[in-house]
């Protein structure tokens, strides 16, 4: 039996059913059976506290796009040396943050400059969770030497916490917008990627049939960012294949070498075509190079800054 129903209506959901309907029914059939003169008193009961119920289970957006607002570290999880998967709780557990698929949020933070007074510095990142895990979100972050919020968040320990705002970011994916992504990811360029990715994927029990070819350049092996997830969404998935290139592989390699060429783009990625769009999103010597590579194969040439339906977009 389909669960569509439930899945497009909240009310029909199991935390209403177990959390409202059950206790409610519970009540009022008690009096029925104990104390019919109650009856009227059991239901006006059962209303208020359903309604509180309901109330409290609402799924709060907490983004705000023109105002940063502070969210508490309750988790670091440590990927390598350099990179950390940081968790950040919402008000609430069935809060969300509102972010449409293909967006970003904007962290803060006054940090000392080498010269000169303190200054707030901003920077974007994609989570890696999304609206469908209520309660929290996810940001997986590089940390580099010279990096102002990247040095920020290595050094956060769990209790402390960021200033976020948004959604920010002219692309926002809708199922079946495309008939397939060409997607190019550079290191911590993945996010964005990732987000979408994941986004078809819960899709296809809907009708979601885009597909998708990915490919993600690093420099060493050891660069490669959730290698383990994106294999096992391949591998689950029929619709998503990733090709992976290194500029320092390891013996026995059997993945792209060097720099993403032309070459590897027109062996790995969907073809030009109206109903094709590419995403890219890495360093900017990367992404200045693929903009150029992309037009050279026929895709149409990519504005200094995107806009939702561009056939080549960068994040």
């Amino acid at each position: 039996m389909s669960n569509a129903p439930a899945a497009s209506n909240p009310y029909l959901s199991k935390s209403y059913v177990d959390g409202v309907y059950i206790p409610s029914g519970l009540l009022i059939v008690g009096c029925l059976i104990v104390k019919r003169e109650w009856l009227p008193y059991a239901m006006a009961l059962a209303l208020a506290l359903g309604g509180y119920k309901v109330f409290s289970m609402r799924v709060q957006k907490v983004l705000k796009p023109d105002v940063f607002q502070n969210f508490e570290l309750s988790e670091k999880t440590i990927i390598s040396h350099n990179v950390a998967i940081y968790r950040f709780k919402l008000p609430s557990a069935t809060a969300i943050l509102g972010l449409p698929i293909g967006q970003h949020i904007s962290i803060a933070a006054t940090l000392p400059q080498p010269e000169g007074p303190n200054k707030e510095i901003v920077r974007s990142y994609t989570p890696i969770s999304g609206d469908h895990q209520p309660g929290y979100f996810d940001l997986l972050i590089k940390s580099y030497p010279t990096g102002n919020i990247s040095k920020y968040m290595a050094s956060l320990i769990v209790g402390q916490s960021i200033k976020v705002r948004g959604p920010k970011g002219a692309m926002v994916y809708t199922p079946n917008m495309v008939r397939a992504f060409g997607m190019i990811a550079g290191g911590t360029g993945i996010t964005p990627m990732l987000q979408i990715i994941r986004a078809v994927i819960r899709g296809r029990p809907t009708g979601d049939k885009t597909e998708i070819d990915l490919i993600f350049a690093n420099v060493n092996k050891e660069d490669i960012l959730l290698k383990e997830d994106l294999d096992q969404l391949a591998k689950e998935d029929k619709g998503f294949r990733i090709h992976y290139v290194l500029n320092n592989p390891p013996e026995g390699w059997d993945g792209g070498v060097g720099f993403v060429t032309p070459e590897m783009i027109t062996k790995w990625l969907p073809k030009p075509a109206n109903d094709i769009k590419l995403l890219l999103c890495g360093p900017p010597p990367m992404i200045s190079a693929m903009k150029k590579a992309s037009e050279s194969l026929g895709f149409k040439k990519a504005k200094p800054v995107s806009k939702l339906d561009d056939q080549v977009f960068a994040f």
